[in-house]
């Protein structure tokens, strides 16, 4: 499995427009191959700041997300937000099991 999880933030103003953007890009992304979970959100102190996780099943799924014209929308949605600050990180957990 591969997390992918982060935050980034908007311009003021556009926290809205982007609460609206994560969540079609949620339900969106659900449907591709190997996604696990794809989750939002935003900061109930920085209000526009937001937090993003993804579960994949592999590195290959992933590289398909990022070439998948759903990944390119949400991209080209976000782009008038003024997006900035933007701190993801992939993960490869060797070994995970239910506590």
């Amino acid at each position: 499995m591969i997390i992918v999880t982060g935050t980034m933030e908007v311009a003021p103003g556009n926290e809205d427009q982007a609460k609206a953007n994560f969540a079609l890009a949620a339900e969106k992304c659900k449907s591709e191959r190997g996604c696990i979970e794809y989750r939002f959100w935003q900061s109930v102190d920085q209000p526009t700041l937001f937090r993003v996780y993804e579960e994949w099943e592999d590195k290959d799924c992933l590289r398909e997300h990022s070439a998948h014209p759903n990944f390119q929308a949400h991209a080209d949605r976000m782009a008038p937000l003024g997006v900035t600050n933007r701190k993801l990180k992939m993960i490869e957990p060797g070994r995970i099991k239910d506590l």
